[in-house]
């Protein structure tokens, strides 16, 4: 993989992560996507609850507010449930979702108009719930018998699955690949886990979709500060690879080839393990595959390390970590201690488009192996659980508007669990939720 390609992949990310490109991206581009907006009577609650601790205000007189208040929320979901019927019935883009709204939920679609911003449309100054929002502020400040801001109370924010940062450094990573031939975007995203980076600032959705509800202000501005803080951090392991790359003329450890130190260690490790490969009773592990870039010369292994590599000739082969895995993974509970250790990162991992999308990490933590049994036919069967309130909406044939085959959370489990499986050299068996 030349330098010059190298880079331009690293300049592109860091030019497209630019803060400033990253508003002028969401004002160009994300606002005017389709928008899924949702609200709650349960989200609102939990807004000025939110406000209330943040406030330091007693228990007792948070749930006196709260009770006072409750009959403006209502009022309050009722006047914006309205105002979207009103708009929907002179605007074909707008559109309720079937069998998602009630008395205390509403939910919206706004599609795709002439360039248009979606969400100004929807939390905008004359957005569907704006003026309703001061109304149910003036009532909230009379309980609390102090000024508040309303934006301190509820703001429109970008859902789970679907930030508006996520998108943004997207689409960067997209820029970057496509800058030069020699990385691609899974390459791209080993390289940057490989740097630290926190991935869950990756979106991996291109389904130009927004996810908005009207939530806890507190909470939108802390998961706010927290993208930011992952944008940044981002950011600095690039800037700080590429003075690596001024100052060394290249990043071997760059997906696409193996360093020199990578080569040299494969091809000793090699050189030790094939006179075994072919006794009886001995287990070595698979071959170690060494990839060269076009800029690679190959080369012979030095004298001094094929002395090295006679000498541990002559020494006792240990047990590879495949022989090790299999017998610990004869226990049932050594078998379920070793997926959970495992489980939540390759979740979260395997998450993206167009299955579940992880920005806060929460699904990911909740997934767990619970039992291992025997099928009548004696195979594993694992038992697995996660979070079902909020996720469970998305499991194919559920009642609701979010059933979706896509994003079924059994789907990601059990291909998580089966990657896992490889690992741990466990052969047929199939997988539950409980």
């Amino acid at each position: 993989m030349s330098q010059a390609d190298q880079r331009k992949f690293l300049q592109t990310l860091i030019d497209e992560l630019d803060s400033t490109k990253v508003e002028a991206y969401r004002r160009a581009k994300a606002d005017k996507q389709h928008h899924n907006f949702t609200m709650s009577r349960g989200s609102v609650r939990k807004g000025l609850r939110d406000y209330l601790k943040k406030e330091k205000v007693d228990k007792k007189d948070i749930d006196s507010i709260l009770g006072n208040t409750d009959k403006d929320v209502k009022a309050f979901i009722k006047a914006v449930k309205t105002e979207c019927a009103r708009l929907a019935s002179r605007d074909s883009t707008v559109k309720a979702v079937l069998g998602a709204n009630t008395a205390a939920r509403i939910a919206y679609t706004f599609e795709v108009k002439n360039g248009k911003s979606r969400y100004d449309k929807i939390g905008g100054t004359d957005g569907v719930y704006s003026k309703k929002l001061k109304i149910l502020g003036i009532a909230f400040e009379k309980e609390c018998k102090k000024q508040v801001k309303t934006k301190d109370l509820l703001q429109l924010s970008h859902a789970e699955f679907a930030g508006i940062i996520e998108s943004a450094v997207s689409d960067a990573i997209d820029k970057a690949v496509a800058s030069q031939a020699a990385i691609g975007r899974a390459e791209a995203k080993r390289f940057l886990r490989g740097r630290g980076i926190d991935l869950r600032v990756v979106r991996d959705t291109k389904t130009d979709q927004m996810n908005v509800e009207l939530a806890s202000g507190v909470d939108n501005t802390k998961d706010n500060k927290v993208a930011k803080a992952r944008l940044a951090g981002m950011r600095k392991a690039l800037l700080k690879a590429m003075n690596q790359l001024n100052k060394e003329g290249r990043l071997l450890n760059l997906p696409g080839s193996d360093s020199f130190k990578q080569l040299k260690k494969k091809k000793l490790l090699n050189a030790v393990l094939d006179p075994f490969s072919t006794k009886k009773n001995i287990k070595v592990t698979p071959k170690h595959k060494i990839k060269h870039s076009k800029t690679t010369s190959k080369k012979n292994i030095k004298a001094n390390d094929l002395i090295l590599a006679k000498k541990f000739k002559k020494r006792r082969v240990k047990k590879s970590p495949t022989t090790r895995k299999l017998a610990t993974t004869s226990s049932p509970l050594a078998m379920i201690a070793m997926i959970n250790k495992e489980l939540p990162k390759t979740v979260q991992d395997n998450m993206g488009a167009p299955a579940l999308e992880n920005i806060t990490g929460r699904f990911a933590r909740s997934v767990r192996a619970t039992d291992v049994v025997q099928t009548p036919k004696g195979f594993p069967s694992i038992g697995y659980t996660y979070r079902r309130d909020p996720y469970q909406v998305f499991e194919d044939g559920s009642k609701g508007a979010w059933s979706d085959g896509h994003r079924d959370p059994r789907k990601l489990i059990d291909a998580s669990i089966r990657e896992i499986a490889v690992k741990m050299a466990i052969g047929r068996f199939y997988t539950r939720r409980v």
